[in-house]
């Protein structure tokens, strides 16, 4: 009797998995269902281990038929290892659920086949945020001035500053100390002496500290921040600290990436180029700028002395990629003399436009 009943409830424990198995669907609009295969070489008779590579191949393949439906397969090749680093070797981030729905020994291969649960909307997020790196909007070089003022007197400290800059670092960005630069983050941190009454020997101060995030040699302003917050400590100089650096690191937390934003979204390269002889001459040149597949369009900001100077929206590319194609146009013998991040500096030779 005991031997049946074991029967019976082993019986009824495979019969509930298998009324279950593979039943997953999409639970949102912002999730999807797919079936992906997976399979691993079997080395010194390792099923187990072959078992659970296999296993993990066909997760990472399940994100890849997803991934596929957001990126280009030209974007998928030149973002491969990117891809791999960040999305597909961290499964467990973008896969709620999955059932293995057959698994098999082929020769000296494991396989392996999945229909898995995965959340598109969290995958999507990760690929916008790829493309927001600095290396592919040019690399611009960052530098910091924030000014510091405590109990309205000036200070050399610079605890802004260094918070900041530690911010844009691990952004991807490359900061420097030197004047040379292709964005500068202009600030002022003032904190101010608040109480000490009812503190237990604590001391409070509070800070505001204001920045500016601007393109070096313009007034192109690219984004604004402003916090305030108090900050408590023993000590009348380890408050103020502590209030400058608690709104440094407010501010750290989002600015990186909204000036990230603002570069992809308005990738703009500024063009000098000199020895212009005549407006009908940079009319010309206009033109054959604009007809760059990189270029989404060009406007004259000014022409004075031979000099011209031009805005280039990029729609793909960076000043280096442009200052290349400038170099090879057939209509005009152009001069490259300097390249930044988002400036371009170029000289007509004698018979351009010819």
């Amino acid at each position: 009797m005991k031997k049946y009943f074991s029967l019976l409830l082993l019986f009824t424990v495979f019969a509930g998995c298998a009324s279950t198995k593979h039943k997953i669907k999409a639970t949102s609009p912002n999730t999807e269902v797919v079936e992906a295969e997976g399979m691993a070489p079997i080395v010194n008779n390792d099923i187990n281990g072959a078992k659970k590579t296999s296993l993990h191949e066909a997760l990472k393949n399940a994100l890849g038929l997803v991934i596929g439906v957001y990126v280009s397969q030209e974007a998928l090749v030149s973002k491969a290892i990117l891809i791999e680093d960040n999305i597909t070797s961290q499964t467990e981030g973008y896969i709620e659920k999955y059932d293995v729905i057959k698994e098999w020994r082929d020769g000296d291969f494991y396989k392996t086949k999945i229909k898995a649960l995965v959340r598109k909307e969290d995958l999507s997020a990760k690929l916008k945020a790829l493309e927001l790196e600095p290396k592919k909007l040019g690399n611009p070089v960052v530098s910091l001035k924030i000014d510091e003022i405590i109990d309205s007197q000036p200070s050399l400290t610079k605890y802004a500053e260094s918070e900041l800059k530690n911010k844009f670092i691990e952004a991807g960005f490359t900061v420097s100390d030197s004047a040379i630069s292709d964005i500068i983050v202009n600030g002022k941190a003032d904190s101010n002496f608040n109480t000490d009454a009812g503190l237990g020997g604590m001391i409070s101060y509070r800070a505001t500290v204001t920045v500016a995030v601007m393109k070096t040699g313009s007034s192109d302003v690219l984004a604004t921040d402003e916090k305030t917050f108090g900050g408590v400590d023993v000590t009348k100089s380890a408050a103020a600290k502590s209030s400058i650096m608690n709104c440094a690191k407010k501010i750290g937390e989002q600015l990186p990436q909204t000036v990230l934003k603002f570069l992809r979204e308005r990738s703009v390269v500024r063009l000098t180029v000199s020895n212009v002889e005549n407006i009908n001459k940079l009319n010309d040149f206009t033109r054959s700028v604009r007809a760059l597949t990189e270029i989404r369009d060009c406007f004259v900001r000014n022409y004075s002395n031979s000099v011209a100077l031009l805005d280039l929206d990029l729609k793909k590319g960076t000043a280096t990629d442009i200052a290349k194609r400038l170099e090879q146009n057939t209509n005009f013998n152009i001069k490259i003399t300097k390249t930044g991040a988002y400036d371009i500096s170029a000289e007509l030779q004698a018979g351009s436009g010819k």
